[in-house]
């Protein structure tokens, strides 16, 4: 009676591991275990293998922005220097437009009485002329009549660069024009007008240049 429950327990115990362990049933156990272990190593793989790829796309990415951007730096750098070449030039050539004011205007100060002394030539050119008649006719009255037409000539000539004579004579003192050199009583003019005009006074356009020397009645 014993042995035969032994028995039952025995099969009973097989027949439970065998449901619970189903690959038990087939084949060798050690070569479950290498076929297993190596259906979970594939799968690993099978698993690493997309986050690879995913990690390869992205340093593909960041590779084409970095030379992207190494790109635009360069131009960005080529196009500075072109602007620095373009500066440079126009400083050069502002400096150069000045340079060439700056000598006109010297220019322009150094020769501005250039057009006043070639009027004058000709006035030179009627003094010699009336000099060598009068030296050779000894006509005293020729040269007087010839340095008058000078002297009018001379004097059209300044009138012509806006010089012209201050009118002193029987005109009320000024100050600003007439430099009075002496008072003298005089029964024919109020005090304060200028009687005689010993040296002629001159006026440039606005602006007196030498006042007339004068006497003035007190």
């Amino acid at each position: 009676m014993d042995t035969e429950n032994q028995e039952f327990q025995h099969l009973r115990s097989k027949n439970s591991d065998q449901e619970e362990y189903p690959e038990m049933n087939k084949g060798n156990p050690e070569e479950l275990d290498l076929n297993s272990l190596h259906m979970k190593e594939e799968a690993f793989h099978e698993d690493e293998a997309p986050s690879g790829e995913n990690d390869l796309t992205e340093m593909d990415k960041l590779q084409k922005q970095l030379d992207q951007y190494k790109g635009l730096a360069e131009q960005l750098q080529k196009q500075a220097e072109e602007n620095h070449q373009q500066l440079l030039r126009a400083h050069a050539d502002l400096e150069n437009v000045r340079r060439r004011a700056r000598k006109e205007k010297e220019d322009a100060l150094k020769f501005a009485v250039v057009p006043l002394l070639e009027s004058l030539l000709p006035v030179l050119d009627n003094f010699e002329r009336a000099l060598e008649a009068a030296d050779q006719n000894n006509d005293f009255r020729g040269l007087q009549e010839g340095v008058e037409m000078v002297y009018r000539q001379f004097l059209n000539v300044l009138s012509q660069a806006g010089l012209t004579m201050i009118e002193a004579e029987g005109k009320p003192f000024d100050p600003h024009q007439h430099n009075a050199v002496m008072q003298v009583e005089s029964d024919q003019h109020e005090p304060g007008i200028v009687v005689e005009e010993l040296q002629t006074g001159y006026r440039y356009q606005d602006r007196v240049i030498r006042p007339s020397m004068v006497k003035v009645s007190s």
